[in-house]
This record gives C-alpha cells, structure tokens and sequence, in this order.
C-alpha cells in the first residue's frame, strides 16, 4: 500500500482556478490524475490560501455523490484532509471536485 499526497496549489495567474498536483507521478501523466492501486492512501494538502473541500463525483457532468463518497469538511491554508482509501478494479476512474470552487477538478485512476 502507497500513501500519496494531491497538492492543491494555486492558478498559473492571479484569480485563476487552484490545480490538483498529484505528486511522484510519470511526467506523461496527465494533469490532475493520479495512478493508485486499491488499498492506496490518499490525502489532499491544502498549499493556497483559500480554504477547498474535495468530493467524489460522478461521470462527465461532475455530480456530486451522495452516502459513502468522499468529502471532508474544509480543509484550510497549511493543512491536509484525512486519508481517503482508494478501492475498485484496474481501470476504475474516480473523479473529484472542489465543493467550494465548482471549476477544480481531478481524477484518480485506479491500477
């Protein structure tokens, strides 16, 4: 089991949208994807100066889930949320949002 870690950091330019940043992924990796296996911990650290609150969504349009997804309350400036454990079959795409800022989005793919 591998523990990673999503940086949310902050827009190329002033007022622009924070970005997810998977770390210790392949430099082919597309931007905001990160690759784990089931069983893998995952955690969000806050890097901007705004507070964000990750949550599972659900395909294209990004509707948020309901019972059993992920979300934590917000995670503030500095800090980290919980580690969520990853789970489902290679190929499995779990996308996410930003509660707070509808715009930030990523997805975790498991292997």
């Amino acid at each position: 089991m591998a523990d990673w870690s999503i940086q949310i950091v902050p827009g190329a330019n002033p007022g622009d949208p924070a970005v997810f940043v998977p770390q210790n992924q392949p430099s082919a990796t597309p931007g905001g994807t990160l690759y784990a296996d089931p069983g893998d911990a995952v955690s969000w650290d806050n890097k901007t100066a705004q507070n964000h609150q990750p949550l599972q969504t659900t395909g294209a349009n990004l509707t948020p889930l309901t019972l059993g997804s992920l979300l934590w309350d917000p995670v503030t400036p500095g800090h980290q949320t919980a580690a969520w454990v990853v789970s489902g079959t290679a190929g499995t795409v779990i996308t996410y949002t930003c509660l707070l800022h509808a715009q930030e989005n990523g997805t975790i793919t498991v292997t």
